[in-house]
This record gives C-alpha cells, sequence and structure tokens, in this order.
C-alpha cells in the first residue's frame, strides 16, 4: 500500500488473469496473495543459500580458493576488456 508502482502493477497486469465467470475481487485477492507467497518463498530460499555459502566461504581454505579464483576472474576480464 506504500509503494504506488507496485499498486500500478498489480492494477495493470492482474486483471488480465480475471475469469468473467467468478468474484473479481476475489480472484484478484488471491492472486495478490499468490504473489506474496512466491515471494517469500522466493526470499526464504535466497537467505537460507546466502546463510550456508557464509558458512561455507568463512572455511580459511575455501575462502582462499575463492579469492584466487575469483582475483584471476578479474584479471580475465580486464585483459579482455584492455584487448577489446
Amino acid at each position: 500500500m506504500l509503494n504506488p508502482k507496485a499498486a500500478l502493477f498489480f492494477l495493470s497486469v492482474l486483471p488480465q488473469f480475471v475469469h468473467g465467470d467468478a468474484s473479481p475481487a476475489r480472484q484478484i485477492f488471491l492472486l495478490g496473495i499468490l504473489d506474496v507467497l512466491l515471494g517469500v518463498a522466493y526470499w526464504f530460499a535466497l537467505v537460507t543459500l546466502a546463510a550456508r555459502l557464509h558458512t561455507l566461504l568463512a572455511r580459511p581454505k575455501i575462502r582462499r580458493r575463492w579469492e584466487v579464483t575469483t582475483g584471476w576472474l578479474l584479471i580475465g576480464i580486464g585483459v579482455g576488456i584492455a584487448a577489446a
């Protein structure tokens, strides 16, 4: 309710998925709830993955390998840009 862009998005997109044989208000409400539930599931999965990666990258051996690998990748990107 505090984000007018989200309200405009829902007003412009959701009516396309409303069938005329049932209550439009109920259908839009259910589609909004579905959107919220999918968003919560997505963010929950993302936060869980980030927490696991954090514990994995906290190990010194893995952190060192990660830094070396990303360092070489950045050097490669820099060389590629310089050569272009």
